[in-house]
């Protein structure tokens, strides 16, 4: 089907005001007699506080506080509880005495300027008495080495099916390790909080994925109604993960509240990369046994999770991945555990795909080590076991829908001159080789059936024709607003510069889940599709009323209503708006709620070819496809700009990011960006993008997930592709140039 707006490219809906630098972002936000907050991290990895000298900081004119323990609230809680009933291990509190990792908060500066506040924190000081810092998640699971009086170690109760000891086939043995990532979005964190005393009101904006979630922890730590905690998105400059805990919003809410007065919250990179969240180190041992034919009879699948210091929400993380293992092949042996393990490192927290990407690195890179232990071809072993459309997941039992992963590694082999650039990457020699790799995966498009979800919006159109959305909307700044607009003009035929949709706000918008599980098109945005074929119902209704016609013949073009017999007879959306409201007593305005009942996988494989010099160890991506079962692509171009910057993400976990800890200290060794090397745009090769376009029931126009899903695939095909090009089972990350020199060195010694 043809659309007007639907799968056509276009920029995001803030395009003009990011490129003139006016769109105001939390850290642009200035109140009056607004404070600045500075935090005094921990300089030690373990400790206990004994004293805290403020003395000669409160003494600078302009100092409004020094916050610390002993002066806030002492209410214990998880960063990670997005909804008042979620279940997770409230282990932190604002302050602390017991310093677990190295950029643990132990006090704050409030003051007139960020660098009065600065000028302070530094003459504040502190008397801490060292513990011997736990750095090794296996040493601590050994010895039962425990951080916290409660759930410092959690064992995940086993799940899986069937029978792994019995199943029959040849047995295969992998073991996989990453590393540590910070999610380095382009805006730092940041959070403003205004507290009114006078009507005990705290109002705060920032850039998080759970408004709700925000205010949760605010009326919980601070024992305010939620009715007087008002939290509003503030446009994000990303956030992969990184923006969806609660970490600076209750410090800036608890300085608002002591000082009277506005104050910002704004971390430097470094204080980013310390004190809030990075990728987990996960150490994955599996087992898998095949049969001679290549069928996967069986899987066994073992985790370390490195929590760091608060476990937050590492069990749940660490069950998703185990639980997403049953999305991609047919295996009717499988079974998994896990351990998680606090340490004192930074806190572990979710990174884009919520342990999709690491089920996918797990499974595939298994997979692929597995075809070249049995001769298989990657594609073909892929083929022969793929979950087919229609069939559940092992674990959990929820259908899959129309998964085109089978289609996918068809087309995408055929594309990509799998077989040719095979047979071209055998047996090479000399300084330069070139290989190819490729990975599969899927992801989710909402909570369905794990957890309870559901979408509300309201449209209403305005007297002059103009429309209003109100939905919980998080966008992370890759164009959630924009799809929106397109959705509702697409269905009610009108500019979509004429739909007017702003983010969440929890005095205004309905309750919402938070942007999370890829939920936001599929569950929302078919929410919105739904509302507005409510709201052009009406519209028509009321058309038919005004002009005397049937509502069957009335016809939507442009913005305006006619008979599709009598042409001439019309009316403009403003005028059918005003003759509803004033003639019939009722505004054209809906509300719709959805409670999803499905929950399709979208299907990624991804193709690469790499090339590496075998005398420096440096690798480069040559050509690189992309194959996605995406149901419809509401806006192709933001989705090829989704494959992009995971690929680029993809980049930096493969060969060169890792935040670095003193395996002694605990101290973190490149806590900036002059020593934290991420890849580079100009490092990107041309990419190929195929979307598969069959349409999901009940996806708005038939859309499936994207954002999370294309980063899914990246690693473990970049892996497989430099284990080709060397006939190497690289599988530890980063694959820095010493890593692979000595892999090399290993195989020719």
């Amino acid at each position: 089907m043809d659309y007007r707006y639907i799968g056509k490219d276009a920029p995001v809906s803030d395009a003009a005001a990011k490129a003139a630098g006016s769109l105001p972002y939390a850290g642009d936000l200035h109140l009056p007699r607004m404070l600045h907050m500075k935090l005094i991290l921990s300089p030690v990895a373990h400790g206990e506080v004994c004293a805290i000298d403020a003395s000669q900081a409160l003494a600078l004119e302009g100092v409004a506080a020094v916050l610390n323990y002993d002066n806030t609230s002492q209410v214990p809680y998880s960063r990670s509880k997005v909804r008042t009933w979620d279940q997770s291990d409230a282990q932190e509190t604002l302050f602390t005495r017991h310093v677990r990792f190295v950029g643990d908060r132990i006090a704050a500066v409030v003051a007139d300027t960020p660098a009065l506040a600065a000028r302070a924190a530094s003459l504040v000081k502190l008397d801490i008495r060292p513990l011997p810092p736990v750095l090794d998640p296996r040493q601590a699971l050994e010895q039962n080495l425990c951080l916290h009086e409660q759930n410092s170690i959690v064992r995940l109760p086993p799940i899986g099916c069937g029978d792994y000891d019995n199943a029959p086939g040849m047995e295969f043995v992998h073991h996989t390790r990453t590393q540590r990532l910070t999610h380095m979005a382009m805006e730092p964190h940041c959070a403003v909080a205004d507290y009114d005393p006078v009507r005990d009101r705290m109002t705060v904006w920032t850039a998080t994925q759970s408004i709700f979630g925000v205010r949760s922890a605010i009326a919980s730590i601070l024992d305010l109604p939620m009715s007087r905690v008002r939290v509003i998105k503030a446009p994000m400059g990303g956030s992969f993960g990184g923006k969806q805990e609660m970490i600076l919003e209750p410090l800036a809410a608890c300085a608002a509240r002591h000082t009277g007065r506005p104050v910002k919250l704004q971390l430097s990179r470094r204080e980013v990369i310390l004190s809030t969240i990075v990728k987990h180190p996960l150490d994955a041992a599996v087992r898998a046994k095949f049969s001679p034919t290549g069928d996967l009879q069986a899987l066994d699948c073992r985790l370390l999770m490195d929590a760091g210091a608060y476990q937050t929400n590492t069990p749940i993380y660490t069950a998703g991945i185990l639980q997403k293992l049953g999305r991609v092949y047919q295996i009717p042996n499988l079974r998994g555990s896990a351990a998680c393990v606090c340490t004192n490192t930074p806190v572990s927290g979710s990174y884009r795909g919520w342990g999709a990407p690491e089920a996918a690195l797990i499974l595939e890179n298994m997979m692929n080590a597995a075809a070249r232990h049995f001769g298989f071809d990657p594609v073909a072993l892929r083929l022969r076991n793929a979950l087919r459309p229609g069939e559940k997941s092992p674990l959990g039992g929820c259908s899959l829908g129309d998964l085109r992963l089978r289609e996918a590694l068809e087309l995408g082999a055929q594309r990509f001159g799998w077989q040719e650039r095979r047979r071209r990457s055998a047996g090479q020699q000399g300084r330069y080789r070139r290989g190819i790799g490729m990975a599969a995966g899927t992801h989710t498009c909402g909570f369905y059936p794990g957890k309870a979800d559901w979408g509300t919006v309201s449209l209403q159109m305005e007297e002059d024709g103009s429309v209003s959305v109100n939905c919980s909307l998080h966008d992370h700044g890759c164009g959630s607003v924009a799809a929106f607009q397109r959705i509702v003009a697409e269905v009610l035929s009108l500019s979509p510069e004429l739909v007017s949709v702003p983010e969440g706000d929890t005095a205004y918008t309905p309750l919402d889940n938070g942007c999370y599980a890829s939920r936001t098109i599929y569950v929302l945005g078919g929410a919105l599709e739904r509302a507005a074929r409510k709201l052009r119902d009406r519209l028509t209704d009321c058309a038919a009323r005004m002009l005397d016609c049937p509502p069957e013949s009335i016809c939507l073009l442009d913005g305006m209503l006619y008979c599709a017999q009598q042409p001439d007879r019309r009316c403009s959306y403003g005028q059918a708006a005003c003759f509803a409201a004033e003639t019939l007593c009722c505004p054209l305005y809906i509300t719709h709620h959805d409670t999803p009942d499905t929950n399709p996988a979208p299907a990624a494989v991804h193709f690469a070819e790499v090339e590496v010099d075998t005398y420096t160890g440096l690798c480069r991506v040559v050509d690189y496809l992309a194959v996605h079962d995406i149901g419809r692509a509401l806006n192709p171009a933001l989705c090829r700009g989704q494959i992009g910057s995971a690929l680029q993400q993809g980049l930096g976990m493969v060969f060169c990011e890792q935040v670095v800890i003193d395996p002694v200290t605990g101290d973190v060794r490149n806590p900036v960006l002059a020593r934290y090397p991420v890849a580079r745009a100009s490092e990107l090769p041309e990419i190929d993008v195929l979307f598969l376009e069959h349409g999901d029931e009940k996806g708005p126009f038939g859309a499936k997930s994207l954002g999370e899903v294309s980063y899914v695939p990246v690693v473990p095909a970049l892996l497989a592709a430099v284990n080709d090009a060397l006939d190497t089972d690289l599988s530890q990350l980063p694959l820095t140039p010493e890593r692979i020199l000595a892999a090399l060195a290993e195989k020719e010694g």
